[in-house]
């Protein structure tokens, strides 16, 4: 499995990008010298604050930003061609990621306030060709008050049928039905599913980034 390097001198930065690796269970290394890179680390990370170096490498602000920034670079490529937000309206919506047919995350967001702030770190962190939201059709008064301010911030995102999409399972997943939904189908081809608790789910159901980059 691919690592990715840390190379700063800022220690919050350091700190902060080590918690988010460790969220994503993402493997990572202290660089110290740019001239002795380890094989199977395709990028670094540093802050704008540190120089620019001779070497892949992605400065931010945000220890966030930086992570999804790299996460093509683990995957072999620089950029995904198409980047699919989906929503599972409601008031603790659900929303997940896919990279070119990847999931890369998913997760309930507090509020929908919540919601649209994390849509803009998504955006602005991830580097794609493409991108499109795409949001479940029920919980109306929830999901036009979503697409209401998702046109704030000039995103019109699509409306799909998300029938279906809190099966099998009688206790709703917000998270795993935004998957669905980003996926554009709720029809489930896998009997496996059903007999998996729910934080597995994606596990079984999709090809996550932890399959991915062990692939």
């Amino acid at each position: 499995m691919k690592r990715v390097g840390i190379y700063t001198h800022n220690f919050r930065f350091y700190h902060d990008v080590v918690n988010v690796l460790k969220s994503w269970r993402i493997k990572s290394v202290s660089i110290d010298s740019i001239d002795r890179l380890p094989s199977d680390v395709p990028i670094i990370l540093s802050s704008n604050k540190d120089e620019k170096v001779d070497a892949a490498q992605i400065r931010a602000d945000s220890a966030s930003e930086a992570v999804r920034a790299a996460i093509p670079f683990l995957l072999g490529k620089e950029m995904f061609i198409r980047l699919i937000i989906g929503i599972d309206p409601g008031p603790k919506p659900g929303i997940a990621v896919l990279g070119d047919d990847v999931l890369l995350e998913a997760f309930e967001a507090p509020s929908i306030d919540g919601l649209i702030s994390a849509i803009r770190g998504i955006i602005k962190g991830y580097r794609y060709s493409g991108c499109i939201v795409r949001i479940g059709h029920g919980d109306a008064p929830n999901r036009d008050s979503i697409i209401q301010k998702l046109r704030t911030v000039s995103i019109v995102p699509e409306i799909v049928d998300e029938t279906n999409t809190s099966q099998p399972h009688k206790i709703h997943d917000n998270a795993v039905s935004a998957a669905r939904i980003a996926r554009g189908s709720s029809q489930f081809h896998d009997p496996r599913v059903r007999s998996r608790r729910r934080r597995d789910i994606l596990e079984v159901e999709f090809n996550t980034l932890q399959k991915a980059m062990t692939s």
